[in-house]
């Protein structure tokens, strides 16, 4: 069963339609100045509403390592989602600190030469997108060398994902504008978007 996270947790009204429609996982966005980054604070509340059975993923972009291990130790995170320009040494540095922790780390896919960056990374799993946040969706024919479990995201809505599946059949799959109307997640949207991918249901 291909696993599905949805990324982008800000409001109340988002963790109690990921508590309902129960993906796999979630992703709080921790960096600035995204605008679905949520302060620490405000990560803690939303992390004690979440069902403890859905993975808490912290995204972080170029923050240092320190803030990445600190919210892991506080328990506010349950793994990590490196989306910046972290390295090979930035994650062996981690997994030595932590090895307990899940990495994903995320690569903009633009050519070949990102797909093989992405083969030949360390980390747990690796998540293939078209930007961050961009909405849109990168050309799904550079993958078909890839060689190792990722999940796919970028531009996956419930029109789209069971033929993303279908065709890639991606280890998971991740969405974040994909679910949302004016600009928050629309909680009609994620229930549509998890029902397609896990039952096959297509429009």
């Amino acid at each position: 069963m291909t696993k599905i996270k949805i990324c982008g947790m800000r409001r109340k009204e988002d963790i109690e339609a990921v508590n309902q429609y129960h993906p796999d996982a979630c992703g709080f966005i921790l960096s600035k100045p995204f605008k679905r980054y949520v302060p620490e604070e405000q990560l803690k509340q939303l992390k004690a509403l979440l069902d403890p059975e859905i993975f808490a993923f912290g995204v972080f972009v170029n923050e240092p390592v320190e803030t990445i291990l600190s919210c892991y130790r506080k328990s506010l995170i349950n793994g990590v989602q490196l989306h910046g320009d972290e390295d090979e040494s930035f994650i062996a540095f981690i997994k030595k600190e932590e090895p307990q922790m899940p990495v994903m780390k995320a690569f903009i896919i633009q050519s070949e030469d990102d797909i093989d960056k992405a083969m030949t990374c360390s980390a747990d799993l690796v998540l293939l997108d078209a930007g961050r946040g961009s909405g849109e969706t990168f050309s799904w024919n550079l993958l078909k060398h890839m060689n190792r479990p990722y999940v796919l995201a970028g531009g996956l809505n419930s029109e789209n994902v069971q033929h993303a599946i279908n065709t890639l059949h991606p280890y998971g799959i991740d969405t974040s504008s994909g679910v949302e109307t004016e600009g928050f997640k629309d909680s009609e949207k994620i229930r549509l978007f998890i029902e397609r991918a896990r039952e096959g249901k297509t429009i």
